[in-house]
């Protein structure tokens, strides 16, 4: 059930009655005084109205009087008719003017006397003398009256008019009052009462009473807000069955959800072990792993000693040659000297016998140089790049030349094959600081791997060794005319231990050896375009002295 809690309606601070009945009297004081103020205007007026007309009557009256003895110029008489006149009521002053516009008589307040006299007006009329049947005016008369005299004539009716608005205003405020008391006030009041009383859990038997008559305003705002009221406890009563489902969807949910809760537990129970065996699993895996590192360094090792060991045998090999020529040389020049010792201490030696052992001897000191030479030679070449590759240091070399050694010693194996091998290089000397010994490495494994995988055994082929500089980067390029790979060769050949002939010698490392020398230890890039039957291209781009890079790293 949906509870409430019932609040009292406080006291009303900024009455609706009050402000209308004050709206109310405001227009009706304004209405009196508008009204009042008409009158009072339309009295005024009136009574100068009378005024004038007794100034009328006065020029009637004195108008003969005034022309004979102006005519006659008897000025005593007018001052009489002067002085006669302001006993006249509303003249307050009289002034006598000629018709040549001289002031003769002047009494009482005028304008001439007076100038800044406030409420002073006059009227003004001709002074006419008939002779021989013409009209001839001799002078004109000002008489001067006051609106004193006006406003203290109707000041009793304005008295009057003051009480009486007075009187009709209090008996309008208390007949509103009583009014909007008994029809806005009173009801407003029960309103407010009543819906402070109503109760919320019993909407039914709260309904609001106010309206003497249904058809009026609170008669509407009674049926609108008994309607509200219906409606709300309508409301409240969907919301209570809505509540008790909501309460009784919640139980079952609670039960789902702690049953729930009772499985994670037991699935969690069931991860933890999992996990710890997966922790296991991985803790072997990581020392497998370390173990397969081990051994991948090893077998790295043992490739650079293979390749280091092919090195020496084929220079062993290429040795043998001249030191063997040197060899019998040295035999055959014994034997002359020992014949030419014999024939010398018999007495016995001729000068065409010691010529021709002269000749002999010249021409095997000769043989044994030469081939001595080339032994030397051979034997500098493979210390230069054994050296290199067992003790890594970057210096400044000449990248051609020490080409020309690394191919010195692979030459038993070049010799073996019918591939033609073409360097080109737009610069010579080409200096680089780099490492000699990697870049040996580098031209050993794609010599080899070209002859091991680009070729049938005993095939003819062109490789193209190709360099040339682009600013700091030296760019290389080893092109051979051999079978080509397919993409997923091409995708795998720089993996460790991925090799497609390995029958004929392939570790599998080579390329992958070849590839962490470019990327890892020169800084540079290595990529490869091959395709079946159209050869294969290796581009290795690296910087032409990366002591800056070593140094930053």
């Amino acid at each position: 059930m949906v509870k409430f809690v019932k609040r009292e309606i406080g006291t009303v601070k900024d009455s609706i009655s009050v402000k209308l009945l004050g709206i109310v009297l405001s227009i009706y004081l304004l209405l009196t005084l508008v009204v009042t103020g008409v009158h009072i205007m339309i009295d005024y007026y009136n009574a100068k109205e009378e005024v004038q007309v007794v100034l009328t009557a006065s020029e009637k009256t004195f108008h003969d009087i005034l022309v004979t003895d102006l005519w006659n110029y008897d000025y005593q008489q007018l001052e009489i008719t002067a002085k006669s006149l302001l006993g006249l009521p509303h003249v307050v002053g009289i002034e006598l003017i000629t018709a040549e516009q001289e002031t003769i008589v002047s009494s009482g307040k005028t304008l001439s006397s007076s100038p800044d006299h406030e409420g002073l007006f006059h009227y003004t009329f001709p002074l006419i003398k008939i002779l021989d049947g013409e009209l001839n005016e001799i002078g004109s008369v000002k008489l001067y009256s006051d609106d004193n005299f006006i406003i203290n004539s109707i000041k009793p009716g304005i008295y009057l008019l003051a009480f009486n608005a007075a009187i009709k205003t209090i008996a309008i405020f208390i007949l509103i009052s009583i009014v909007f008391k008994h029809l806005l006030t009173n009801p407003l009041g029960r309103l407010a009462r009543q819906a402070g009383e109503i109760n919320p859990n019993e909407m039914q038997s709260s309904l609001i009473d106010i309206a003497q008559n249904p058809d009026d305003e609170l008669g509407v705002l009674q049926k609108a807000l008994n309607d509200m009221i219906e409606k709300t406890a309508e409301v409240i009563g969907k919301l209570d069955f809505l509540n008790k489902d909501l309460e009784l969807r919640v139980k079952q949910r609670t039960e789902e959800l702690q049953q729930t809760v009772e499985q994670l537990h037991v699935e969690q129970d069931k991860l933890v072990q999992e996990v710890e065996v997966r922790q296991r699993s991985e803790a072997a895996l990581e020392k497998s792993l370390e173990e397969l590192k081990f051994a991948q360094g090893q077998l790295i090792e043992s490739e650079k000693m293979a390749s280091l060991g092919g090195l020496v045998a084929g220079v062993a090999h290429e040795i043998n040659t001249p030191v063997g020529l040197s060899l019998t040389g040295i035999s055959h020049f014994q034997v002359c000297v020992e014949d030419v010792a014999k024939l010398y201490d018999a007495g016995d030696l001729e000068e065409d016998q010691f010529e021709k052992f002269i000749k002999e001897s010249k021409e095997l000191s000769s043989t044994i140089h030469n081939s001595l030479q080339r032994a030397a030679n051979l034997v500098r070449s493979f210390k230069l790049v054994a050296v290199d590759q067992s003790a890594e240091e970057i210096r400044q070399f000449d990248l051609i030349e020490y080409l020309d050694e690394t191919m010195i010693s692979l030459n038993n194996k070049i010799k073996q094959s019918k591939l033609t091998f073409t360097v080109n290089s737009q610069e010579k000397p080409l200096v680089v600081n780099n490492y000699p010994g990697s870049w040996a490495q580098i031209f050993t494994n794609l010599i080899q791997n070209t002859m091991i995988h680009a070729y049938e055994p005993q095939s003819a082929g062109q490789v193209q060794l190709n360099f040339s500089k682009h600013g700091d980067t030296l760019h290389f390029e080893f092109i051979d005319d051999g079978k080509g790979m397919t993409e997923e060769t091409q995708k795998k050949v720089f993996e460790p231990f991925y090799t497609t002939n390995r029958a004929n010698g392939g570790s599998g490392l080579g390329m992958n050896i070849l590839f962490n020398i470019v990327t890892q230890k020169m800084y540079g890039t290595i990529s490869l375009h091959s395709a079946q039957g159209l050869g294969s291209k290796f581009i290795i781009e690296v910087p032409i002295d990366i002591s800056s890079y070593v140094k930053g790293g």
